[in-house]
Order: structure tokens, then C-alpha cells, then sequence
């Protein structure tokens, strides 16, 4: 009987668990319990970035386009005078067009000579090319010297390398 009672708190544990837990929780804490819940940073974060970039950004572009549309407007017709080329932004009507074509996009002419550039460029690549394949076609079908293989070292670390080779073996030779 008297072991029976010794074991009394422990089988109150075992068989109780739950109320046991209460009363430590109770022991322990205020009483409050604290709720767990989604960060908000990067929602925040994000807002806080989109209104910065709409302020910074789309503010001034309003503020311009409304400056150039009320107080500049639209280009008009008017005759050229004798001898006078007008220049390629000169075509356009809106001023917002015609500061970009001045100052921001490459004009038509500008572009149309690079893409010819680029185009002689690769004709001229792919020629050498053609040209290096077939001197080697004939050097093979000739048997001529490989001398055109050869591509020299010009290194300063195997000049380096050769001196201090040099220094080593002075040392040990007989």
C-alpha cells in the first residue's frame, strides 16, 4: 500500500496529461498567448518601392507630357525656305517625338550605314575564311610545308620559366 501511494504523482501524469500541462502553463505564463501571423514585410516592402518608383518616375513624365501638350503643342506646316535641308527630327509633329528623334533614337540614315557595316564585316570574315580553308586544302593536297602552322610563343612566363631553369642546372652541371 505504501508503494502504491509513492507512485501516486507519477500515474497522475501518465493518466492525466492534459491537466497537468494546464497548470504548467498557468505556472509559467501571463495568461496571454501569442498569435502567429504572415509577416507583412514584403507586402509592405513592395508598396513602399512602388510608390517610390511612382513618384520618382511617373510623376515627372506626367508633369512634362502635360508641359509640352498645354504650353508647346503640336508643330505646324509651314514652307521650307530655299536651300534649306530640314533635319530628321524636323519631320515630326509632337515636341516629345521630336526631342526623342533628336536625342535619344539613331536616325534611320545612322542606322541603315552600321547595319551595312556589319554586314561588309561578315562578308569579309566568312572570305577569309574560305581563304584560310583552302590554303589548307592545297598544303595538304600538295605536301608544302607545315610552316604556316606554326604560331610562335612569346611569353614572359616562359621566359620565366627558361631563366630560372637556366640558374638551377648552372649549379649542377659537371
Amino acid at each position: 500500500m505504501v508503494l502504491f501511494s509513492k507512485f501516486r504523482p507519477l500515474l497522475q501524469t501518465v493518466l492525466k496529461p492534459s491537466e497537468q500541462l494546464q497548470t504548467i502553463v498557468k505556472r509559467w505564463s501571463s495568461g496571454r498567448n501569442m498569435k502567429v501571423m504572415i509577416t507583412e514585410f514584403h507586402e509592405r516592402k513592395f508598396f513602399d518601392m512602388f510608390h517610390y518608383y511612382f513618384l520618382i518616375g511617373l510623376v515627372p513624365t506626367f508633369c512634362v507630357v502635360f508641359y509640352a501638350n498645354v504650353f508647346v503643342g503640336q508643330a505646324t506646316l509651314t514652307e521650307i525656305p530655299e536651300g534649306y535641308e530640314p533635319r530628321h527630327w524636323e519631320y515630326y509633329k509632337h515636341p516629345l517625338r521630336r526631342f526623342m528623334a533628336r536625342y535619344v533614337v539613331q536616325p534611320f540614315d545612322e542606322r541603315y550605314e552600321i547595319s551595312l557595316h556589319t554586314i561588309y564585316a561578315r562578308v569579309m570574315r566568312d572570305k577569309m575564311k574560305a581563304l584560310e580553308r583552302k590554303v589548307r586544302r592545297l598544303e595538304h593536297a600538295r605536301g608544302d610545308a607545315k610552316g604556316w602552322f606554326y604560331r610562335p610563343v612569346v611569353d614572359h612566363l616562359t621566359e620565366l620559366e627558361q631563366k630560372q631553369a637556366a640558374e638551377r642546372s648552372e649549379g649542377y652541371s659537371a
